[in-house]
């Protein structure tokens, strides 16, 4: 009887050893899957999981390099509203996360480009400085704003026109500007004086 019983449990024993080997091979081999699919695909989108970077369809790619061809440091991302400008003033369509924005660098300046998912181009927005201005824009803010200092310019184009999101302050009073190159301005807010100056957004190039 003895003898039966510790053969059972001596069975046994060799059961659970080969299981749990068995569920670690299996762990490992999951393991090893994962450490070798750096990339995730969804659709015609590939993700690098490391970097978060985006790999946009051929059709959004060659959009963007027959408008950009001298392009360097392409950067891809689904669009998120994380934007550098204000979306609402520019009247740019809304997107989704099914479209793309892309960052680059060009003619030393940063720029960023938004493109839907059919590859249309929807606007770019570059960083400029106050020196490269329009005439008619330095008109204006030299007439209307003079004791300003211009803190920052965000150029803006799309189909229809361009724009310049402007910046500037005096003391504590702060402006942000959305003047055209014509030196209209379009859309206006900021703080002057203790006072909140926020105007209706205007619709614009749609």
């Amino acid at each position: 009887m003895i003898s039966k019983l510790k053969i059972f449990v001596t069975a046994a024993a060799g059961f659970f050893v080969m299981a749990a080997c068995n569920n670690s091979g299996s762990d490992k081999a999951t393991t090893d899957s994962a450490t070798v699919t750096t990339e995730t695909e969804n659709a015609n989108t590939t993700t690098n999981t490391e970097t978060g970077d985006v790999q946009a369809p051929e059709k959004v790619k060659t959009s963007f390099q027959s408008k950009y061809a001298s392009a360097s440091n392409v950067r891809w991302s689904k669009y998120q509203n994380d934007v550098p400008i204000e979306w609402d003033w520019v009247g740019w369509p809304r997107l989704s996360e099914s479209d793309y924005a892309v960052r680059f660098t060009m003619n030393g300046s940063d720029y960023w480009a938004w493109y839907d998912a059919n590859g249309n181009w929807i606007g770019t927005v570059s960083t400029a400085g106050g020196s490269s201005l329009p005439a008619a824009v330095n008109k204006t803010l030299q007439s209307q704003y003079g004791k300003y200092t211009v803190t920052s310019v965000q150029k803006e184009n799309d189909k229809d026109r361009t724009a310049y999101e402007i910046q500037m302050e005096n003391g504590s009073d702060k402006l942000k500007l959305l003047v055209d190159e014509n030196g209209k301005i379009m859309k206006k807010k900021g703080n002057v004086a203790g006072q909140d100056i926020k105007e209706k957004p205007v619709r614009i190039g749609i």
